[in-house]
């Protein structure tokens, strides 16, 4: 009887230990409209996009982390490209002699495509971020908690979490 006891609380202190690992998350609500996203995190309106990053790299799942930071690197990519553009451009309108119409539009172009396509790529990943992070959230619960009341006796609880 005793090593019965002994095992359930063993059992259940190794589960309260791994089940505390994912805390009370909140999950983040996205609202896209035709121009624009909005992002929604405990019911005030994020403005940018790096403001998740708080909420998104604490739940310290790799899947989110990778998409999080392909993000940062794809919007970090397409401002360097875009200033490229902008550096050219200004090079072009003091230099007009030195760079034809058909180079400039097609520089421009091209590196206009670039940019576009490295700014899709980083919305598409944040988009697989937020739904994995609210994936892994709304996972249902199950846990053993140990605890002491005030006179020294040992009480073990079950807790079952769902959200619907």
């Amino acid at each position: 009887m005793k090593t019965s006891i002994v095992l359930i609380f063993l059992i259940g202190f190794c589960i309260n230990a791994s089940a505390q690992i994912v805390k009370d998350s909140i999950p983040i609500e996205v609202k896209k409209n035709f121009f624009s996203t909005k992002y929604f995190y405990d019911g005030q309106r994020i403005y940018s996009p790096y403001g998740l990053q708080i909420p998104l790299l604490q739940l310290q799942d790799a899947t989110v982390n990778k998409h999080f930071m392909v993000f940062k690197r794809s919007r970090s990519t397409a401002k360097a490209i875009s200033l490229l553009s902008a550096g050219f451009s200004l090079y072009a309108f003091f230099n007009s002699d030195k760079v034809s119409g058909s180079t400039y539009w097609i520089t421009v172009g091209s590196i206009g495509v670039v940019s576009g396509y490295f700014n899709v790529r980083s919305d598409v990943h944040l988009d697989k971020a937020i739904k994995q992070y609210n994936k892994v959230i709304a996972v249902n619960k199950f846990g053993f908690h140990y605890d002491r009341t005030y006179h020294g006796h040992g009480i073990l609880s079950v807790g079952i979490t769902g959200k619907f």
